[in-house]
């Protein structure tokens, strides 16, 4: 899913953490209302928005390298 949200920043060119939290929550919403379960997390916390964002970041500095961008 990080994956998918870092090429939907790519397109709007807007890596905030804001965005990536915002397109995050669509998404789980999404997979909520097409009556998928959200897979619970393997550790006891959850990441909070800004290590969600970070990771997202992480990946969309690789995709930037993998499209030459």
């Amino acid at each position: 899913m990080r994956i998918a949200i870092a090429k939907e920043c790519l397109i709007y060119e807007d890596y905030s953490k804001e965005t990536i939290t915002r397109i995050t929550k669509a998404y789980l919403a999404q997979i909520k209302k097409d009556g998928r379960e959200v897979i619970d997390w393997r550790y006891s916390n959850v990441p909070t928005q800004t290590q969600n964002a970070t990771k997202v970041q992480f990946e969309i500095e690789k995709l930037k390298k993998e499209w030459h961008i």
